[in-house]
This record gives structure tokens, C-alpha cells and sequence, in this order.
């Protein structure tokens, strides 16, 4: 089995004691009164003077032995759609960019609900791609529900399951009751989840409000928690590998164990989102070199823990589609995928995850394809021995039509679709002379016009809006979607 180490086994478990160290000696601080209650209750150390909880040794390791070593993901009618963990590499969308780059002019622009409703019939239909992320805000709904509306056109445009996030501390219980009404009741909810939420401490060592409250709130939902810390390398965490993986890794396990003594067993991802700060610009890319060091290095502490993991890879730190974009998304797929990471966000994205390409997305899709295709296990396939292949082909004089080509190519040889040019130059010219940004924008508008995912009933999405709208001046004002 392929698997990149970046790490010593002897390491590994240095940076896991360490961390705990931390746990125990520093802490984390909490800005939230109701998780500090319940964390007191359950037997940490709270100090309410600075709010800071101190974590001892052994019920940070009870919390990770009650942890799910696989999580099983299902669809929007209930049936199970994924497994996260283990060998398994899903690929999704990244998450959260403010602005889009229209596929249609070039603009880059906020976004609007018609622009993400784009979105989601093409990622649905991507063979590559697993299952869709909330990649982007749209700007004409009130910014109370913008989170939850994210969700609601996920959910009315697609039966695969979804991840996503709220973006205050009471965004979650709406987003819980709307997605409960795909399912029988809140219990059937907890036993079939159909959505991965983030939820991100305030690097260094400190859950805010808002975090602190969508973690209590996703655990006792159901929804599975990623717990992505957001460490900038050399600003907000050490400039040294081992250094900032050890801080990386005491903030996951803060809210591990904030989830395990809430519920014991629920589901929880092993996240990050590093950025490795850039001292002249003060830019912090996460397809920098460094941080893809440290998105290998946790994968591999978290493997080594048995506990699924989640990062921001395979995406672009760049303004364009252009060739800085395509190394940084194709470095990062194949290190993550190496690297055994379980999810891996970032298709579609540029500028910092601050800019989403439905232009990239689709060619990004083919590169998760190449990299699925290379992670592939090699094993012997009537080639060994090889002396009867040699016969044969000293007997026929050719390869290409042999019974051992025909059988095994197809599974062998990857072919492309069209985002990758393969023709010569005469072919080339034959079928359009297109470039890069005209197969896209044709592959977009095709996938618009196969989509045929049927619309939920009206009494179903009147029910959708109802919930989300609660608490809004004027809910008529809200977009049509049809």
C-alpha cells in the first residue's frame, strides 16, 4: 500500500505526548460560559478567572479511545452514501470563499444565489468529487441565515450528503431542524448523519463563542464535527514543523475531548487548515510547501491515532486559473492522497479560499481523477511470469490487440475526459483549436443542461424556509429557486 511518511514513528509519538503536555499544563481558553459548565461538570480543570480549561492525561486518551476510528456518511434519503476513514480519500469542493470568478465573463464578483444553484448541478454530477461543500456565500439573503441558506440549496438541488458550517453561535440548531425533515425523527438524524460541519478553535489554544456553542450544538444533533484549526506557520503557530504540529494537534484533541464528554462515541474528523505565513507579504498560503509538510505530518498522527482526517488541499493560492493554480492543486491532491488524508477540501478554490472557480472545479475534477487513479493498489495481473506474455508476442508481432491488453486496459490505462488535452496538434485544430478555458466553459454548460435531479415537494421546501427564516424581517424577500 502507497503511504507518504513524513514522520518517524518515534516522532510521531513524541509530538502526541507533547501535545498532551500542553493539554495538561497550558490548556485552552474557552469563551463560552455554557462549554466551560459542562467541561467543569465532566472533570476538567476550569479556571472561570481566565477562562481556561486544563485537560488530564487520561481522559484525553479515554476521549480518543471512544472516538469512531471510520464514520459512515449517508444520503439525503437515508441510504449510506460514503465511509470516511481508513485508506479511503473522499474529494470535496473547498469551503467558505466571500467571492466567485464568473465562468461566463471572467469577473470576480460577489456571489448570488443563481451562482451557487451553478454550482451545485455541476458538483453533483462530477465523477471525481464526492460529495458537495458550502463553497461560497451568496450575498442576497440577509447574512443571518446565510449559513443555513447555503445548506437549504444544497439540500433542494442534491441527494448527496454535505459539508458545511455555521457562522454564529446559534446557527446550528436551524440547520439541524432543516435537516431532520429528510429524516424520521432527531434520533434518526444521530444514526444516519447526512453532514460534516467545521468547526475551527481560535489558533492559538482558544475557543471563541461561536465555535465553542456549534460544537455542543453539531454533537448533540448528530451532525459530525471536523475540528480545523486554522495555524498560520510562523505567525499564529512555530515556524517549525514539529513545533506546529504539536500546537495542531493539542487543538484537535481539545475538541475531541470536548465531543467525547459531551457524547462519548460521537463522530469526529481530525482537521486542519494551515497556512504557512509569508514574512514580506503577510499572505498565508496552505499550498505552501511547508504547510503541505504539516497537512502530511498531521494526516499521519492522526492515522496513527485511528481517527479520520480532513484538510485544505488541492486548491490554489493564486488569483487565476492559470499554471501556478494547476501545480499547487495537483501537488496538493496527490500529497494528501498519499499522505492517506480522508477528506480532502479544496477543489475549485483559489486566492487564499477566498475565490471559488467553477471553471477550476471542473478541472480540478480530473485531477482527483488522475490522483485516484495512481493511489490504485498494483498487484500481479497475469504478467508474472512474464515469459508467456514474451511468447505471445514474439508469436503475434504486437501488443495492442493481445487478449492480455484487451482484458486489462481499461482498468490500466486512465482516458481523460475532456478538461485534459491528450490530442496532437493536427487533432487539435481538427476538433476547434479550444483552449483550456473553452473545453471548460462548454463542460459547465453541458453539465447544466444534463442536470436532471428532481426538485423536493413543495410542502418540503415551504417547510425548509419556514426554519430558516425564523427570526428574519421580511422572509418573502427571500430568492426563488424555481
Amino acid at each position: 500500500m502507497l503511504q507518504l511518511k513524513v514522520l518517524d514513528n518515534n516522532l510521531v509519538e513524541k509530538i502526541i505526548d507533547e501535545a498532551l503536555l500542553v493539554l495538561q499544563d497550558t490548556g485552552v481558553e474557552v469563551q463560552c460560559d455554557a462549554l466551560m459548565e459542562r467541561m467543569e461538570t465532566a472533570g476538567l480543570l476550569v479556571d472561570k478567572n481566565t477562562n481556561r480549561i486544563t485537560f488530564p492525561k487520561h481522559i484525553v486518551e479515554d476521549s480518543i479511545k471512544s472516538l469512531p476510528s471510520v464514520i459512515d456518511l449517508y444520503d439525503r434519503s437515508g441510504k449510506l452514501f460514503s465511509t470516511i476513514g481508513g485508506n479511503s480519500t473522499h474529494f470535496v469542493p473547498g469551503s467558505s470563499a466571500l467571492n466567485i470568478l464568473d465562468w461566463q465573463t471572467g469577473e470576480r464578483r460577489r456571489a448570488q444565489t443563481p451562482d451557487f444553484i451553478e454550482y451545485i448541478k455541476v458538483v453533483n454530477q462530477l465523477k471525481h468529487i464526492s460529495y458537495p461543500a458550502s463553497a461560497f456565500s451568496t450575498d442576497d439573503v440577509p447574512q443571518d441565515i446565510a449559513d443555513a441558506w447555503r445548506l437549504y440549496l444544497m439540500l433542494t438541488h442534491s441527494g448527496k450528503p454535505v459539508v458545511t458550517g455555521a457562522f454564529t453561535h446559534h446557527g446550528v440548531p436551524p440547520m439541524a431542524e432543516m435537516m431532520t425533515c429528510f429524516r424520521k425523527d432527531k434520533n434518526d438524524l444521530i444514526n444516519k448523519p447526512m453532514a460534516v460541519f467545521t468547526c475551527c478553535p481560535n489558533s492559538p489554544l482558544r475557543w471563541g463563542l461561536d465555535s465553542s456553542q456549534n460544537l455542543i450544538d453539531c454533537v448533540e444533533n448528530g451532525i459530525i464535527v471536523e475540528v480545523v484549526p486554522v495555524l498560520m506557520i510562523g505567525l499564529a503557530a512555530p515556524v517549525t514543523t514539529v513545533g506546529a504540529l504539536v500546537m495542531q494537534t493539542a487543538e484537535v484533541l481539545s475538541g475531541i475531548v470536548f465531543t467525547q464528554l459531551i457524547k462519548p462515541g460521537a463522530p469526529v474528523i481530525f482537521g486542519g487548515a494551515p497556512g504557512a505565513f509569508h514574512m514580506q507579504l503577510m499572505s498565508a498560503p496552505m499550498s505552501g510547501v511547508e504547510a503541505l509538510q504539516l497537512y502530511s505530518g498531521y494526516a499521519q498522527i492522526a492515522r496513527h491515532l485511528q481517527i479520520p482526517s480532513q484538510g485544505y488541499m488541492g486548491l490554489g493560492d493564486g488569483k487565476f486559473n492559470d499554471p501556478q493554480a494547476g501545480s499547487e492543486t495537483a501537488g496538493g491532491a496527490y500529497i494528501a492522497a498519499m499522505s492517506r488524508m480522508n477528506q480532502v477540501a479544496g477543489p475549485g478554490m483559489l486566492d487564499f479560499v477566498n475565490c471559488f472557480s467553477l471553471e477550476k472545479l471542473v478541472f480540478d475534477d480530473e485531477v482527483c481523477g488522475h490522483v485516484n487513479h495512481f493511489m490504485r493498489d498494483i498487484k500481479i495481473k497475469d504478467d508474472l511470469p512474464i515469459k508467456p506474455f514474451i511468447d505471445e508476442v514474439l508469436e503475434e508481432h504486437q501488443i495492442c490487440t493481445m487478449e492480455h491488453t484487451l482484458k486489462h486496459w481499461p482498468k490500466e490505462l486512465y482516458l481523460p475526459g475532456t478538461m485534459v488535452d491528450r490530442t496532437s496538434w493536427e487533432q487539435w485544430e481538427q476538433f476547434g483549436s479550444k483552449t483550456w478555458q473553452n473545453r471548460a466553459r462548454e463542460e459547465i454548460q453541458n453539465l447544466l443542461d444534463q442536470y436532471s435531479e428532481s426538485l423536493i415537494e413543495d410542502n418540503l421546501d415551504k417547510e425548509l424556509r419556514t426554519i430558516m427564516s425564523q427570526g428574519i424581517a421580511d422572509s418573502e424577500s427571500l430568492p426563488s429557486i424555481k
